[in-house]
């Protein structure tokens, strides 16, 4: 059995080159796109050349059909850059415009499974501490206890969407894939009840084949493993194949949104979250993904990896498993229950069983259970400065969480604002909000990567970074790798990690997570770990854009406007 598991393993990893081909090129949406088009301009050409006493009727069709789409894209809900980005297709390739439109936007699922996402929050509140409130009146009350916070207004809007701020959290700030690794491995090796691990690129390779060494390990110890991985960003670990393998093993593994040839078309609302739950005491997020590239071990496409990870112990790891289990649950047919988390949870907290929210209570509830219940602590909590907040965002709330705590701490920089994403594709909102911050003495920093990582999406970035040094913004290219963190630090108070690309995907599409850390020992490391980083950039100069190469100014013009679509 051991000799098939590690043929099993070896075969994956040689066929890897051609699963992530087959999935980045046969899904890719543009190439569907592009393919829309080719199909149009082949049968205008027929009707040209064959039916040229139609053509008349395929004009006509295909103005009235322009003009009554347009007239629905202008007047429905949502940001100008998205309707342009369809608009502008359709004057040319109408016909299939439309249809490619309404491929990406008709998903008979969208409203189940939005439905099925608010009726987990419901259910997972039972994990929230029980002295969490519930009515606007006891939210307020939390937050007087945080009004001398110069951020009690971002507590107050975290609060109002169940985001809850949390004190006494021991945390601990990765400023690599070299020394999260090891802590992953250590904080694994030491699980006593549960590990949990969602990802949205878990790479089958030697960094992978260790950790599911370690899980295999506690494993024997009866510790329960789930693990969930993203069907687009996993295109081996999330193979049929390997899914039976890993449950061979005894592991309980799912699939979000598994890629199905022909029939996927919601290759949107992607689970890109990077969450490792440890015993319902520990959690680790950030912008580091499962594989060898992220650790920078063994031979890479970049000499160098450059991310960041925090870890998270306390009471604030409530929010960690509400997220990871409303994604666990959210396309299962058979409801869970949540219940037997509750004992973990609270023996974490060191608090009375007697006083934890009842394991009986109806999950579908909007009171959250225990809400009336005081929670004694048997002895004080370790003192640990600084407010901790983890969030999630996701397609289907409709209120771009992720996207109001970058305006937020943008536009309450006072001094500083420090940024680091490896992606530049943003609304003109945002964009403006960074000129506004420059604009008003805010020396607003940024480190961007000086190679690409995908060829369009860094060419249209290269037009962001232009309009930035034009209005102010100090731009630095980052010369050492690759750099892959996703932060905004602002004056030495604010600070925020995660997942969250600044990005329309990240910001409008897909499943995210973060934390706030405000006046946290996370926001100082954080800033030196942006100084640090600094000494292997490059600072971007006006007239530096003409430089680069003609073809990449010229692909980065031609499909900025299509930015919302990638």
């Amino acid at each position: 059995m051991k000799k098939h598991s590690k043929k099993s393993n070896y075969e994956i990893i040689k066929d890897k080159k051609r699963f992530k081909i087959f999935h980045k090129n046969v899904y890719s949406r543009l190439i569907i796109n592009f393919l829309f088009i080719a199909i149009q301009i082949f049968l205008l050409a027929f009707f040209i050349f064959r039916l040229e006493k139609y053509l008349e009727v395929y004009f006509g069709i295909s103005l009235t059909l322009t003009a009554g789409f347009m007239i629905f894209i202008i007047n429905k809900k949502g940001r100008n850059e998205f309707k342009l980005a369809w608009i502008v297709p359709m004057i040319f390739v109408p016909l299939f415009s439309i249809a490619a439109y309404l491929m990406y936007h008709t998903n008979r699922g969208s409203h189940r499974h939005s439905k099925r996402l608010a009726l987990l929050r419901e259910q997972t509140e039972i994990l929230l501490p029980a002295n969490i409130p519930s009515s606007l009146r006891e939210q307020k009350e939390l937050i007087r206890e945080f009004s001398k916070n110069r951020s009690a207004d971002l507590i107050y809007y975290l609060t109002n969407n169940f985001f809850f701020p949390y004190k006494n959290c021991n945390t601990t700030y990765y400023p690599n894939g070299e020394t999260f690794f090891p802590a992953l491995i250590e904080e694994i090796e030491n699980a006593q009840k549960f590990i949990f691990l969602e990802f949205f690129i878990i790479d089958v390779d030697s960094s992978w084949n260790e950790i599911l060494s370690a899980l295999q390990e506690r494993q024997k110890n009866r510790v329960e493993i789930r693990i969930l991985c993203d069907g687009l960003g996993s295109p081996v670990a999330s193979t049929s194949f390997y899914q039976k393998y890993l449950k061979s093993k005894g592991f309980d593994s799912r699939v979000f949104l598994p890629i199905i040839p022909i029939v996927s078309t919601h290759l949107n609302n992607r689970d890109h979250r990077k969450i490792v739950i440890i015993d319902g005491k520990t959690a680790f997020t950030g912008g580091l993904n499962l594989a060898n590239e992220y650790f920078n071990r063994g031979k890479n496409r970049f000499p160098y990896w450059k991310d960041n990870a925090v870890k998270i112990q306390g009471i604030a790891v409530h929010t960690f498993m509400q997220l990871f289990l409303q994604n666990w649950n959210l396309y299962s047919k058979t409801p869970e229950d949540f219940s037997p988390y509750l004992t973990a949870l609270s023996a974490q907290l060191d608090l009375d069983p007697q006083q934890s929210p009842s394991a009986s209570q109806d999950f579908n509830s909007q009171q959250i259970p225990g809400t009336q219940q005081e929670l004694a602590p048997k002895q004080a909590l370790p003192a640990h400065p600084g407010i901790t907040i983890p969030y999630g965002d996701d397609f289907f709330n409709n209120k771009d969480i992720a996207e109001n705590i970058y305006f937020y701490i943008i536009n309450n920089a006072k001094k500083y604002l420090n940024i680091t994403t490896p992606y530049i594709l943003i609304d003109n909102l945002l964009q403006e909000a960074l000129f506004f911050a420059a604009a008003r003495g805010v020396e607003v920093s940024i480190i961007v990567p000086s190679v690409p990582d995908h060829l369009l999406t860094f060419c249209i970035g290269k037009t962001y970074l232009e309009s930035f040094v034009d209005n102010g913004i100090k731009v630095y290219l980052y010369n050492k790798g690759f750099i892959h963190s996703k932060m905004f630090i602002a004056d030495d108070h604010i600070a925020t990690i995660g997942s969250v690309n600044l990005d329309y995907r990240s910001l409008y599409h897909h499943f995210e997570n973060g934390v706030v850390f405000l006046d946290s020992p996370v926001v100082h490391d954080a800033k030196a770990d942006f100084d640090e980083t600094l000494k292997d950039c490059t600072h971007m100069q006006k007239g530096d854009y003409k430089k680069i190469p003609l073809y990449q100014r010229a692909l980065g013009r031609l499909f900025r406007i299509f930015a919302p679509l990638f």
